[in-house]
Formats: structure tokens, sequence, C-alpha cells
């Protein structure tokens, strides 16, 4: 367009390049006022799903109710130390006497009698014979561990019970009749080369 622009003929350049500017001026005024077709603003916002103003009058109700309580109770409490006490004993009669339970002989009756079975119950289980002999399973603990160590190329670490002091562990590692202890240590760490030998 601006080649052919230059090439119609013209009287003056001077006023024909000012009028150009008009134009383009006038093309770029329209453009700002210009409106879209298509409404792209975001959509209102409404109050009621912003802000919950029901829950909010409630809270204010029940702080006023607070507030109010609180304050009539602050008046009682004033008006009861700043008077003196209008009622005397000698003036209110005897105390009052409640009645007692009808049921308390019977509840005691009954807690006896529980106990009292409690305590059958406990005699009958400490004097029942137990029907496993805990000194013939030492034995036959003793009698297997016996052939275990007969019976075994190697020096044998069996698992001890731990005591309740905290001592060390002992194992048996000998196969002699009369067993040895000693200390387990921890073996050395072993770690295999990429030709499967240990070392």
């Amino acid at each position: 367009m601006y080649a052919y622009r230059k090439a119609m003929p013209k009287l003056n350049k001077h006023l024909d390049d000012k009028w150009v500017k008009h134009c383009q001026k006038l093309h770029k005024q329209r453009l700002k006022q210009i409106k879209p077709a298509v409404d792209n603003k975001p959509p209102p916002k409404y109050v009621h799903l912003v802000q919950n103003l029901k829950k909010q009058q409630m809270d204010e109700e029940r702080y006023s109710q607070i507030e109010r309580d609180n304050y009539l109770l602050l008046d009682k409490m004033s008006y009861i130390m700043t008077h003196p006490q209008l009622l005397d004993e000698k003036y209110m009669g005897p105390p009052v006497t409640y009645g007692k339970s009808l049921n308390k002989e019977y509840r005691k009756r009954e807690l006896m009698r529980i106990t009292e079975e409690n305590l059958q119950i406990l005699r009958r289980i400490q004097h029942k014979e137990p029907h496993y002999s805990h000194l013939e399973w030492e034995e036959k603990a003793r009698r297997d561990e016996e052939y275990l160590k007969n019976c075994a190329e190697y020096p044998i670490v069996l698992p001890a019970i731990k005591s309740a002091r905290g001592s060390p562990k002992w194992r048996y590692t000998s196969r002699s009749n009369e067993p040895s202890f000693t200390k387990v240590t921890p073996a050395p760490l072993q770690v295999r080369n990429l030709r499967g030998r240990l070392s």
C-alpha cells in the first residue's frame, strides 16, 4: 500500500503525508474505542457465596447472649458481696436428713459372697497339682543337648536365656562331658571378591 501510494500522482507531497498521518491517527483511535464481540470478563462475585452472613449473625447473637449472661452473673455476685446475709442459721431450721438406701445390706451381703467365692477359686488354683513337670522338661533338655554334642562335628553354639540384669550371653562351645562356658564374640565380616573367594 505504501508503494501504491507513492506511485499515485499528487500535487503536494507535504499535504499528502499530513493527510495520511491524520487518517492513521483516526484509525488508532477507533481501534482503542472498539468493543470486543466476546465477553471475557470474570463472572461477578456474589456476597452470599463469599461470606456466610447468616453464620456471622448467629455468632454475634450468641456472643451478645454470653456477654449479657456474664453481666447478670457479675451483678448478682457483686450484690451478694456488698449486702449482708439475709438468712441466719438459727432461722433456717434443723438440717435436712436423707433416708438410707434400702438395698445397702443386700449389696453388702452380695459383695461378701462374691469375695468368698473368689477366695475359694484362688485356693483351688494354688493347691492344684501341675499337669506338666518342669523338672522332667529340664532333664529332657539336658539329655537332648548331650545327644546333640555327641553327634556334632564342630563346637556347638546354643542360645541361652537373657538374664534380667543384663549379664553377657553365654553359650556351650565344647564337646567334653563338662561343658565349658565362653563369651560369644561376633565373627569377622567376610567379603567375596569377583572370583567368588572369601577374603
